[in-house]
Order: structure tokens, then C-alpha cells, then sequence
């Protein structure tokens, strides 16, 4: 296995990055990471708990966080829970399931008007940790177990979800291009999970398998709003501490030498939706990975990218194309809306332009066009909590020492000669398309 990944506890009790001042409680099971701002007129509690993805699992935690959005024991009906935020100054609650690379996080969400503009103060973020705590050890649990008309009712909820998730062709070839290209990683699984395992769940199972997650791994609550660290960590202690030894979660990609496989399916579309999946061996805990960011800019990664501007204007041969990288495994995909008669057309134009930037990379201009946008975007995510959170999160699971200023520096010092020499590891592994049409899949090797 190559570019290993893990969650590791910490020898030092915080630390400090470009956006959060971080501690840990109960030796090391709950990190409180603090971004301490008076720019905001609201605070906000995110919690996370990861898991690798897993079969089966994936699908019962995606059931578990509708069930937490419906109810606790103090709260027993969505009714009551939704009176409850409402007299907190129309605060907001939700719980949900995300992945992030190999990773399922176990998300729940609170956010409030900041007490400085409140006639008292109301201590709403306190009652909000009191709720987010409420919700994962007190949930509405007739009988010691989740109430079984509501876990019919969410089965059928999450079926709906995942039935019109797959309606949408780019997310279905996505989606079907990971589990190809990944049939024996994680990454090939949703943080939503799979209809067809749906059925295997009842309130006894789901009931078990919350209280197994809640001992897994280390969790990671975020705090923004004008609050000190001390302030934060106290609400960190309304979270019961986990008395199981934390599991390391462990996470490799894989290096393979077998040929690029060719993957056309066929279903209910208006045009094809091409995938192609790329590996590269750099993700982002590596020292390439500004170089990486760099390149899938220039490749497709923005209007102006060489794909956009062969494929697209030049050849007229895609509605449209872009490339994006998938940051904890290092992937890096391009996606394009294609008439199926132009497929190896295209093909041919992508394994070209990167071929290209293998030779001779970019050129001055675009390198510095590419940099100019990174630089926007790294910069401007101090405006956005959710963008800070998710980036000092991806690091974490990731065992990335790098912090978002840091990638700026390293953003800066990108050279011709790195984005060239990341362009000869990538690989491509897995071409899918997704064509319109009622025959069945058929694939073969490129």
C-alpha cells in the first residue's frame, strides 16, 4: 500500500494553526479546535466522528444521523425539537453523514445567533453542545432502542434520497467511475450508503451500531464565533468521555500496473457523461501536492484550462469538461458531457495535454494564471467557516502537517519543473462513460 493515511493522536495537549487553536479532552478521544472571530453575527458547534468507509456500515450511520435529526429524549418529536431551536433565537440543528476521501464522518451541526447581539446573554452555544450531546447519547430511544416506525420511515426516506441522487447522470457516472476504479478500496463507497442493504436494518441494529461508532476513533468538535479556547473546551465537556481505547484508522491507495481499463454502461440520458479517473500517488499530505493543485488547474481545473480550450472551443467536441482533484487519495478526475461517437476523440485529446505537461510543463503564463487562482481561493476560504472547517479536517484525517497558510507559502514557490515532474506519475487508471441508450454495460481495456 502507498501514501498510507491515518488518524493519530497527539503527544502535545494543543496547538496552534493558520485558523484554529486546538486541545484535546479525555486523553486525546475529542480534539476542540477554536476559530476565535467577531466577524460573524452567528457561532457555530460542528461535531465529526469518522470511520473509514465500510460496507454495510456506510449504510446503517447515513440512517442513524436522520433518525438524530428527528428527536431526543427531551425532545421526543421533531415537533418539540423544532419549538426548542425556535426559542433559541431560530437556531439551527441537523445531523448528516459526509465523506472526505476513505473517510465517513458522522456530522452534527449547530448554529445560533451570537450572544453580543442578543438584549442578554443567553448562553446559546452551551445549550447548543447540550443538544448535540443530547442528540448522540440521549436519543429519542423508546424501549432502549430507536423507535421502529421511525426507522421504516427513514429507510424509505434515504431510498427516495439515494434513488434521486443516481437520477442525476454526473453524480451516477462519478459515482460508478469510483467504484471501479476502487472496487477494492473505500473509496469506491458513498457516505449515503446502498439501497440494496437498506432492508438488513432495524432499530436493534442501528441502536448497536451507534454505540460502536461513538467509541471509534478520535472526534473532532469545531467552534467559530467569538469564544476563547477555554470557553470552547468547557462545552467539549458536555460530551461524555469514551472509556474504549481509540482505533487507528488506517487508509492506503492502491499502486497498481494493470492496464487503463474502458467502461461504457448505458441508461437514461440526454448526452454521455464521461469520467476518466487518474492516479497520481500525491495527496495531501505530500510534498507535491501544491504542485498537483497546479496542474489540475492548468489541465482543466478552470475555463481557461488546456482541456476547456482544445476540446471544448477548438474541437467542438464536449458540452463541457473540467478536471478535479480528490485531495485525500490523490486522484485526479476529468469529467465532460460527450456525445458517445466522440469518446476516444477525447481520450486521445486528454492523455495528449498531459502527456504534453509531462515533456515540457506549462508554460510561464499559465503557471502563473493558475497560481493567481489558487492563491484567490486559499486566501478568500478565511471568509467562509465551512471551507476553514473542511480544509483543517481533510488535514487531520489526511495526517497532513500542512496548514492552509502554509499551502499558500508553498503555492507561491511552485516551479515550471514540479508541475512537470507531477504530470509523469499521473496514471490513468479507469475511463467510464456513461452513454445514453437501453443496451447493457460493456467494457474492455484502453
Amino acid at each position: 500500500m502507498a501514501g498510507a493515511q491515518s488518524v493519530r493522536p497527539h503527544s502535545q495537549e494543543g496547538e496552534q494553526t493558520s485558523d484554529f487553536q486546538s486541545r484535546f479532552l479525555h486523553d486525546g478521544r475529542l480534539w476542540v479546535h477554536v476559530h476565535s472571530s467577531k466577524r460573524y453575527k452567528s457561532s457555530t458547534l460542528d461535531l465529526f466522528l469518522p470511520t473509514v468507509l465500510q460496507p454495510h456500515r456506510a449504510t446503517g450511520l447515513a440512517l442513524i444521523s436522520r433518525l438524530l435529526e428527528r428527536g431526543t429524549q427531551s425532545y421526543p418529536s421533531l415537533q418539540q425539537l423544532n419549538r426548542h431551536t425556535d426559542l433559541l433565537y431560530g437556531a439551527r440543528y441537523f445531523a448528516a453523514t459526509q465523506r472526505h476521501g476513505a473517510f465517513q464522518t458522522l456530522r452534527l451541526h449547530f448554529s445560533a445567533l451570537d450572544d453580543r447581539y442578543l438584549p442578554r446573554s443567553e448562553a446559546l452555544l452551551r445549550k447548543g453542545a447540550r443538544l448535540l450531546s443530547d442528540a448522540l447519547h440521549r436519543p429519542h430511544a423508546p424501549s432502549g432502542v430507536f423507535d421502529p416506525d421511525w426507522v421504516e420511515q427513514e429507510k424509505t426516506g434515504l431510498l427516495n434520497t439515494l434513488a434521486a441522487s443516481l437520477a442525476d447522470r454526473s453524480n451516477r457516472a462519478q459515482r460508478r467511475c469510483l467504484q471501479i476504479m476502487c472496487a477494492s478500496e473505500p473509496y469506491r463507497l458513498s457516505a449515503d450508503g446502498e439501497a440494496v442493504e437498506i432492508k438488513a436494518f432495524d432499530e436493534h441494529t442501528l441502536t448497536a451500531l451507534l454505540r460502536d461508532h461513538l467509541e471509534q476513533g478520535v472526534g473532532h468538535l469545531y467552534v467559530c464565533g467569538d469564544i476563547d479556547v477555554d470557553r470552547a473546551c468547557k462545552l467539549g465537556e458536555q460530551f461524555p468521555p469514551r472509556t474504549d481505547v481509540a482505533r487507528k484508522l488506517f487508509v492506503g491507495t492502491e499502486h497498481t500496473d494493470r492496464p487503463a481499463r474502458q467502461v461504457v454502461e448505458f441508461g437514461e440520458a440526454s448526452q454521455g457523461r464521461l469520467i476518466v479517473g487518474h492516479r497520481s500517488g500525491i495527496h495531501l499530505a505530500h510534498g507535491d501536492y501544491p504542485a498537483l493543485l497546479l496542474l489540475n488547474l492548468i489541465l482543466g481545473g478552470d475555463i481557461y484550462g488546456r482541456l476547456y480550450r482544445r476540446v471544448r472551443e477548438q474541437e467542438g467536441l464536449c458540452y463541457h469538461i473540467a478536471s478535479y482533484v480528490e485531495p485525500m487519495a490523490g486522484f485526479l478526475f476529468v469529467e465532460a458531457g460527450i456525445e458517445a461517437i466522440h469518446l476516444q476523440r477525447v481520450l486521445n485529446h486528454i492523455v495528449d495535454e498531459l502527456h504534453t505537461l509531462a515533456r515540457q510543463g506549462p508554460t510561464s503564463e499559465e503557471l502563473d494564471n493558475a497560481r493567481r487562482i489558487s492563491l484567490h481561493r486559499l486566501e478568500g476560504a478565511a471568509d467562509h467557516r465551512d471551507a476553514l472547517i473542511h480544509f483543517d479536517l481533510l488535514r487531520r484525517l489526511a495526517a497532513a502537517p500542512v496548514d492552509r497558510l502554509r499551502l499558500v507559502d508553498e503555492v507561491r514557490q511552485v516551479q515550471v519543473e514540479s508541475v512537470r515532474d507531477v504530470a509523469r506519475h499521473i496514471v490513468r487508471d479507469t475511463a467510464y462513460l456513461l452513454a445514453p441508450g437501453l443496451t447493457e454495460s460493456a467494457g474492455g481495456g484502453v
